[in-house]
């Protein structure tokens, strides 16, 4: 465990930045899913957020029990050494080197790593691997589409 004061496992959650509305705000927010933090609950974790903002510091990434790196928007292929496809879209540089800078602390430390769609994507490409960018060119008539950003 990483505290005596905490009996259930910390389980860090990486994070993205989207503008958002509420209330009478319209900013910048660091987000999670609400369905990652009441899954790591469910599970008897701890969920704590790690701000996308690169300011995780290593050695609280080594105190972790565990990492879950959330799903979401396309990796720049450039992080993987490979031109940009035409469907790539919207990448989040600053999240992908955030990402990648946790992903690579937690690997050094041995902390177990959960990656979730894109989460095991960045995976691949923190050990070396790439990525092909529009399952559409390399398997024509496959089902693989776009879907609603809404998933139980």
């Amino acid at each position: 465990m990483s505290s005596s004061a905490i009996t259930r496992p910390l389980i860090g959650l990486t994070s993205y930045v989207e503008r958002v509305r509420w209330g009478p705000w319209d900013k910048p927010a660091v987000l999670v899913p609400l369905t990652y933090v009441g899954a790591v609950e469910r599970a008897g974790g701890e969920p704590v957020l790690l701000p996308s903002t690169g300011s995780a510091r290593p050695e609280f990434v080594r105190s972790l029990d565990g990492l879950v790196v959330i799903g979401g928007n396309d990796i720049n292929p450039e992080t993987y050494g490979t031109e940009r496809h035409p469907e790539t879209t919207r990448v989040r540089e600053r999240r992908d080197r955030s990402e990648l800078e946790v992903l690579r602390d937690a690997l050094d430390a041995k902390v177990p790593v959960l990656g979730i769609c894109r989460g095991m994507q960045l995976l691949n490409v923190v050990r070396g691997g790439d990525l092909v960018q529009h399952l559409a060119d390399s398997r024509p008539g496959d089902l693989h589409k776009r879907a609603p950003g809404v998933y139980t």
